[in-house]
């Protein structure tokens, strides 16, 4: 196993880490959309009961509790938007180190693959021609009667 493969191996496991926090992220500016889309829903609502005279009196205060929770939410969703972007740039990052240390184990192992083959090719080289020169001796004249004896 060559120290590329473990180093491959610890990149991914970070890679996975920083996957797994943007994945929390994502998942907490969901939250905070389904809660403005919620509050939204409770407006529609509550404008559709004022008809009572003691709602048409609180609906000026709900509303603007309503409005003030909105602005509140607004501004942590912008921020956890930022911090969400920022996360996706960290693992795009990490992957592209990844790929760096993937591609670098592939050279190497094409650099292994070559070596070998041609240390292969140099040995059926020198068997080739140990072979022709045993043909050659074989047909010379000259050796002929060395075989006899």
């Amino acid at each position: 196993m060559s120290k590329l493969t473990n180093i491959i191996r610890l990149r991914k496991w970070e890679l996975d880490e920083k996957r797994r926090r943007l994945a929390v992220l994502q998942g907490e500016r969901e939250e905070i959309v389904l809660a403005i889309e919620t509050m939204e829903a409770e407006v529609v609502e509550q404008s559709r009961n004022s008809g009572l005279e003691v709602s048409a009196v609180a609906i000026g205060a709900y509303l603007e509790g309503v409005r003030m929770r909105q602005q509140q939410l607004s501004e942590l969703l912008a921020a956890k938007e930022r911090e969400v972007a920022k996360h996706q740039d960290i693992v795009a990052e990490g992957f592209r180190e990844l790929k760096t240390f993937e591609i670098a184990q592939s050279r190497e192992k094409a650099r292994e693959a070559a070596a070998e083959a041609k240390m292969e090719q140099d040995a059926f080289d020198e068997l080739g021609i140990q072979n022709h020169a045993r043909e050659e001796a074989l047909a010379d004249p000259r050796y002929v009667n060395m075989r006899r004896n």
